[in-house]
């Protein structure tokens, strides 16, 4: 995993990439690459683009050649040679991300951006405190109110927020902050479990319509805020036992028909994987009225009035004449609060947050689950 932390002079960069670093993180800063190359200490890159003359590395030499080096070989130089230095960890914060570019070359790489902001009295009240070697030019408010507009100028900081997943107000106790830096963990590591239909409606069991394909660009667009999350999409219960297309059929006529060993077998991988993840938390979305996928409700018949003889001769016909048939049959179906066969062993196996996502009522659906996803936060 990737950090990138971003934000104005003093606004708590740094104290944030100290307490990922408590959490297992290997810290670097944007200006790390800069210093050890004006120092000539390059021992720990794999490659580095130039060795420049050997200089102090002040804040205006530091700015200076970052300038050039952004201009000559790209505005994700210094992430690239942030990571190259880090490349042996498994988690990194970059400290004092400071571009567009850069906020892009660590999102590529699948990080995510925090944004940290306080006020300028705050901050230079800490700059005081801190007592760094590169602040030494630095000798009264107004100095600091100098270089902050200028640093503005030249990076355009405040119009970076907008490009961050997670905005922190640092103005309370460093207590204060360590809890919104956990909490932005405990976001990062979540695991979304959802039935696969949801992301890719052409498992329905007689081909896609309208409404899966408008619920599945949804949820995509949803996560696609979320890019950081993980999710578990796992294989099609129904399509395992009876192939494409399928006549549709009730929990119990699945049941009937075995199911449950196959239903069995998909929640062991699912509760494997977790084990292997190891997330903070675990969010499982399911489908209203699905026999295997209900979370909430499911579908219910009579088994013994089901035509098991169609079933082969379902699965040659054309589309249109498979969508007036099951629309005919799924009329004698009800719709029973209850789980799917699937839902039903996952609950009693792994605890975690379950929603249910209902086509026909896709905009309430779509808030839960956001509402849910942030509430963390």
């Amino acid at each position: 995993m990737i950090i990138g932390v971003v934000g104005k002079i003093a606004a708590g960069k740094t104290t944030i990439a100290k307490f990922l670093e408590k959490k297992g993180f290997c810290r670097i800063s944007c200006s790390d690459p800069l210093i050890d190359l004006l120092t000539h200490n390059v021992d720990a890159y794999s490659w580095i683009p130039e060795l420049p003359q050997k200089a102090e590395p002040t804040r205006d030499k530091l700015i200076e050649y970052g300038r050039y080096l952004k201009e000559t070989y790209g505005e994700d130089i210094l992430i690239r040679l942030a990571l190259d230095k880090m490349r042996h960890c498994k988690n990194v914060v970059i400290d004092g991300v400071r571009s567009r570019g850069e906020i892009e070359a660590i999102k590529q790489r699948g990080g995510v951006i925090i944004y940290v902001e306080a006020k300028p009295e705050l901050r230079y009240e800490r700059l005081v405190k801190r007592k760094a070697e590169k602040d030494k030019a630095i000798n009264s408010f107004e100095d600091f109110k100098r270089m902050d507009d200028e640093e503005e100028v030249l990076y355009h900081t405040s119009k970076l927020k907008d490009l961050a997943d997670f905005v922190i107000v640092n103005e309370g106790s460093l207590e204060d902050l360590r809890r919104e830096v956990e909490k932005i963990l405990e976001f990062l590591h979540t695991l979304v479990v959802i039935a696969p239909c949801l992301l890719s409606p052409f498992t329905v069991y007689r081909g896609p319509k309208e409404k899966e394909y408008r619920t599945a660009s949804a949820l995509m667009r949803l996560f696609g805020k979320y890019h950081y999350l993980k999710i578990l999409a796992y294989p099609c219960p129904e399509f395992l036992l009876l192939g494409f297309p399928r006549l549709p059929a009730s929990k119990e006529v699945y049941e009937k028909l075995g199911m449950r060993e196959y239903a069995k077998r998909i929640a062991e991988f699912i509760v494997r994987s977790i084990e292997e993840e190891q997330p903070s938390r675990v969010i499982f979305i399911g489908v209203k009225g699905s026999p295997t996928c209900g979370v909430f409700h499911t579908t219910s018949s009579d088994p013994e009035k089901y035509p098991y003889e169609r079933m082969e001769e379902f699965k040659k016909l054309p589309r249109e004449e498979r969508f007036k048939i099951a629309e005919e049959m799924i009329k004698d179906f009800k719709l029973v609060r209850g789980e799917g066969i699937l839902f039903e062993i996952l609950k009693r196996k792994i605890k975690g947050i379950y929603l249910e996502v209902d086509k026909d009522d896709l905009e309430r659906s779509l808030k839960k689950i956001e509402k849910t996803l942030r509430d963390t936060l």
